[in-house]
């Protein structure tokens, strides 16, 4: 079954509006469960079809690109892609598909899952009764000086933004960690998408992130997927989160960051697994 796509207007002025593709559940016995899928930085719909339409099995899933992400109609007016700003457009949909308290499920995939902690921890509106979230982060470790690149003339950053592109890939290969494919993916995705937004986000949502010490006020179970190997977060630091007996890291026999490409299956699996036994 092939999903809906709708837009969700989020702000009036300046005008946000984001987009949603809808994976009806196909199995009567799930049908009662709602998921709302949250990409990460640089991802969109396109790159989550294949771990949606393997939950449809499961449960109804909404596939959610935040604003600046994918094909989201966004205002390029700075100040309007930090964490406040996300929990608001999150709860505004939330709303809008008329979900309840503790009446769905937020998948989040790394800054996805960072937009979910930070919404569960300081948002208001409807909150999820369990997250599940691919490669978890605490805080992302960005350089104290990021907030200046916000302020570099478009044309320059443009330039900028590849030469940071080069020298990181340059600086993984000779590291030998295998993640230059991901330098490599993400310079793909930025020439794809709006990559203005996708700036700002890193300097107002990424660069501010850090849930340190705060992982006890998240009072509902965690599942967590990681890879064996990832540069970037490991099944050590996802430990962190396992405040609640209920929560769980799960390992992927994998070395990408974007732990469900091609583990689709598997995953969904391991999902509907964790959230059945929650019943008994």
């Amino acid at each position: 079954m092939e999903p809906t796509i709708e837009y969700v207007k989020v702000k009036e002025k300046p005008e946000f509006q984001v987009r949603i593709a809808k994976f009806p559940c196909i199995n009567e016995k799930y049908s009662h469960r709602n998921i709302i899928l949250i990409p990460g930085w640089l991802s969109a719909i396109d790159n989550f079809t294949n771990i949606a339409k393997a939950l449809q099995y499961y449960s109804n899933v909404t596939l959610y690109e935040p604003r600046g992400f994918g094909k989201t109609i966004t205002t390029h007016k700075k100040g309007y892609f930090n964490p406040n700003d996300y929990n608001i457009e999150l709860s505004i949909l939330i709303k809008h598909l008329n979900f309840e308290d503790k009446d769905f499920i937020i998948l989040g995939s790394c800054s996805g899952g960072s937009q979910s902690f930070q919404y569960c921890l300081d948002g208001e509106g409807p909150k999820p009764h369990t997250l599940i979230v691919f490669s978890p982060q605490e805080h992302y470790g960005t350089p104290f000086w990021l907030p200046v690149l916000g302020w570099i003339p478009t044309f320059i950053m443009t330039f900028v933004q590849k030469m940071i592109i080069a020298l990181y890939r340059f600086y993984l290969k000779i590291r030998g960690t295998g993640d230059s494919a991901n330098v490599t993916w993400a310079a793909e995705r930025l020439k794809k998408n709006d990559d203005w937004s996708l700036r700002r986000f890193v300097v107002e949502f990424i660069h501010p992130f850090d849930i340190r010490g705060r992982q006890s006020e998240i009072d509902i179970p965690i599942q967590m997927f990681v890879s064996e190997k990832d540069h970037f977060i490991g099944p050590e630091k996802a430990q962190k989160f396992l405040v609640l007996k209920e929560s769980e890291v799960n390992q992927i026999k994998t070395q990408m960051h974007r732990v469900h490409e091609g583990k689709e299956e598997e995953i969904a699996k391991r999902i509907n697994v964790f959230l059945e036994n929650r019943k008994k």
